[in-house]
């Protein structure tokens, strides 16, 4: 948008008339043309091309949204209705955990509130202590586990798209303190990556894990695991599958509800984009 200023034009008696001499005023620029009997102002047009411009750009980024929306609800994305192998798979689940998206004071009606998952078991451990799962449905990685497949020289050009892993916590809460046990699920394998001890309950710990820590990043993350001897990290590697029931179905779970719910928020991120900017 164009500002107004103080322009001052005199112009000489001798070469106009006295009656179009134009005195200080307060106006938005023009351009004065003189001609043999008169003058007329035109208006300055750069603010009308630069609004065209802007309606063309966003013409063109509204039906580029448009297309990539298409072409995902076609394919399923969207919808909020779980695949039927995925929905089987959230059943048996949730006969042990209860499963709430979201974190407390950030619901799914939030924009992008549906992309952090907790899952609590409904019985606690075998000393009483209550155990929780969280997973953000973007921290994920390409899985990089070993494969003999990898230099089998003889494979096929065309292969697999690589598996995705998700990282996720295990929390073990007793007596206001926290033992939390940094996961990764691709398909149907675990890997404990990390033991660090925090104060606080279930919630607690799992609503400062979504949210990346922020003051806890700066608290003692626990020893570095792969150093640990090769039974202790078995051990902790068995406790997370035996004591707190995070077996093949919960891996599995894991793996292709995150992917599910990456989905559902990259749609709604388009669609919510779009209705603002075009």
């Amino acid at each position: 948008m164009l500002r107004s200023a103080t322009f001052t034009r005199r112009l000489a008696a001798t070469s106009l008339p006295k009656c179009t001499a134009i005195s200080t005023i307060q106006r938005t620029p023009t351009f004065i043309i003189p001609t043999q009997h008169s003058t007329f102002p035109v208006t300055n047009l750069s603010h009308l091309i630069n609004t065209r411009s802007l309606s063309s750009s966003s013409r063109n980024l509204g039906s580029i949204l448009e297309r990539e929306i298409t072409e995902e609800t076609e394919a399923g994305a969207g919808s909020n209705e779980l695949p039927e192998e995925l929905d089987t798979l959230y059943n048996d689940i949730s006969k042990n955990w209860t499963i709430v998206q979201g974190l407390t004071g950030i619901g799914t009606n939030e924009t992008g509130g549906g992309a952090t998952v907790r899952l609590y078991k409904k019985e606690n451990g075998s000393n009483g202590a209550k155990i929780g799962i969280v997973f953000h449905c973007q921290d994920t990685e390409e899985d990089n586990a070993f494969s003999e497949d990898m230099f089998n020289e003889e494979r096929e050009e065309t292969e697999e798209e690589p598996a995705t892993a998700v990282r996720f916590a295990v929390t073990v809460s007793k007596g206001g303190k926290t033992v939390v046990m940094q996961c990764r699920a691709a398909e149907e394998d675990l890997v404990v990556e990390s033991a660090a001890v925090r104060d606080g309950d279930a919630e607690a710990a799992l609503i400062a894990l979504a949210g990346g820590e922020q003051l806890h990043s700066s608290l003692y993350q626990g020893p570095e695991f792969t150093e640990l001897a090769e039974d202790l990290q078995e051990a902790f590697h068995v406790y997370v599958e035996k004591e707190c029931g995070v077996d093949e179905d919960v891996t599995a779970f894991i793996t292709m509800y995150s992917d599910y719910r990456e989905q559902e928020e990259y749609v709604s991120w388009m669609k919510t984009a779009n209705s603002i900017l075009t």
